[in-house]
């Protein structure tokens, strides 16, 4: 009675209150009835879920290193100043980096937005990091330009990533190899590979290419066209 009483002075009827959880009850079970006839949206639910956690777990990551997006463009592909950056980790032995490489720049042409940064990540053999070091040392020793025509020849190299394989980049491009070679073991070059090496474990990527924006990580795909409608998406 008091309950009955209290329904009245506020203007509530019964008949109002029993038809709202009539009305409730109703929904409830059509939800349940809709997720019992389709349990695959159970799965979509939780495909959705799993990928929202997984970009903000990713950005939460990421803002240990601010500088990978905010850096000086200093090598790779597209326009140094397009609102979009992808950092590519790459290593010069890595076969599917250099296979993927001609459809990044297709995608930057088709796409002057995204520009596609390539950091050094060498993992594959000892001969990865010497060849990381001298493109570094020579980018110290000789500017941006050198940097770039070292590491095109580089990237060329077929056989051993060794001495002689640098000595002859050096020379075709007219460069002091001695001079490169004294640069390659610097603090500086330490720090670059050190700090691209921090990402890849913060982040887990486990091979290259690896592609890292401020909401994904992806490596060892070379899909390039799905991967570009991930990232305009961002």
């Amino acid at each position: 009675m008091r309950i009955h009483a209290l329904l009245v002075a506020t203007g509530i009827s019964v008949g109002a209150v029993a038809t709202a959880s009539a009305e409730e009850m109703s929904f409830e079970e059509r939800v349940r009835s809709f997720i019992l006839d389709n349990p695959e949206v159970i799965l979509e639910a939780l495909n959705v879920l799993a990928e929202r956690e997984a970009k903000a777990a990713t950005a939460a990551k990421l803002t240990s290193f601010p500088e990978l997006f905010t850096d000086p463009a200093r090598l790779g592909e597209g326009d140094a100043t397009a609102p979009l950056r992808v950092v590519e980790f790459f290593d010069y032995k890595c076969i599917p980096c250099k296979a993927v490489h001609p459809q990044l720049v297709e995608l930057v042409d088709a796409y002057p937005n995204i520009r596609i940064e390539m950091r050094h990540l060498p993992i594959l053999s000892p001969g990865s990091e010497r060849a990381a070091r001298f493109a570094l040392a020579a980018e110290a020793a000789y500017g941006a330009k050198a940097y770039g025509e070292v590491h095109e020849r580089l990237w060329e190299i077929r056989g051993p990533l060794n001495a002689a394989g640098f000595q002859r980049v050096a020379e075709e491009l007219d460069l002091d190899y001695d001079k490169i070679e004294a640069g390659m073991e610097s603090e500086a070059i330490d720090a670059r590979i050190n700090y691209n090496r921090d990402v890849a474990i913060a982040l887990k990527v486990l091979g290259t290419p690896a592609f890292v924006t401020k909401d994904s990580v992806a490596f060892g795909s070379t899909d390039i066209e799905a991967l570009a409608q991930v990232w305009l998406s961002q």
